[in-house]
């Protein structure tokens, strides 16, 4: 959320004036806490996501109301919720949030992420998280390798994505899963890796 207000070169105290809240419960839902539905629409709406964060929100909501279930309302144990020692940190990125693309253009994002703990990373992936591809969304595939890295190795993830083929701004989610499919960092990182791009179509040159 705060990457889609900050492409559109919003303060929080201007989206915060403009929703009808405190500046400090906008810095509270950017840094990890749950939004209201109505909060959440506002974004959505004002910084022209085409309902691509409403259907990340219905995401999180599923996965705690699935959580709650499984766990008799209780939360889950501490290690189905990460591995001991098991941490990352991300080192670097090469196409920065924001790069405008034309319609349908085709490009590479990589990502370098430092496996900063004391858990190897065998059999890995990177998982996009909410719709892979839909009107207004950035297409990916579901899952993209992670190479196994060691503790203090960097890997390096590279991701092929697709533009939206219309004029808007659109944002895609990836997070890290296990060999089994697992969330490594499901209470860490909010959303995870973020990819956020601008489409602006070429306008046709007009002769004098």
């Amino acid at each position: 959320m705060q990457k889609a207000r900050e492409v559109h070169g919003w303060e929080g105290k201007q989206t915060a004036e403009a929703f009808g809240c405190s500046p400090a419960h906008i810095s509270r839902v950017e840094h990890g806490a749950m939004p209201s539905r109505s909060l959440v629409i506002f974004y959505d709406e004002t910084f022209e996501m085409d309902g691509q964060l409403m259907s990340l929100y219905e995401v999180a909501i599923e996965g705690g109301e699935q959580d709650r279930r499984r766990y008799g309302g209780r939360r889950p144990p501490p290690f189905l919720r990460k591995l001991p020692g098991d941490e990352s940190a991300f080192v670097g990125e090469d196409v920065p949030n924001g790069r405008c693309f034309e319609p349908g253009e085709l490009f590479t994002k990589t990502w370098q992420i430092r496996n900063s703990g004391s858990v190897p990373w065998r059999g890995r992936r990177l998982e996009r998280q909410g719709p892979k591809t839909g009107p207004g969304l950035i297409t990916s595939a579901r899952y993209y390798d992670i190479p196994d890295t060691e503790p203090g190795e960097i890997a390096e993830i590279p991701v092929l994505l697709k533009a939206p083929t219309y004029d808007s701004t659109s944002i895609a989610y990836f997070k890290m899963v296990d060999a089994q499919g697992h969330l490594c960092f499901p209470n860490r990182y909010q959303m995870g890796l973020e990819v956020i791009v601008r489409v602006e179509g070429q306008v046709p040159d007009v002769e004098g």
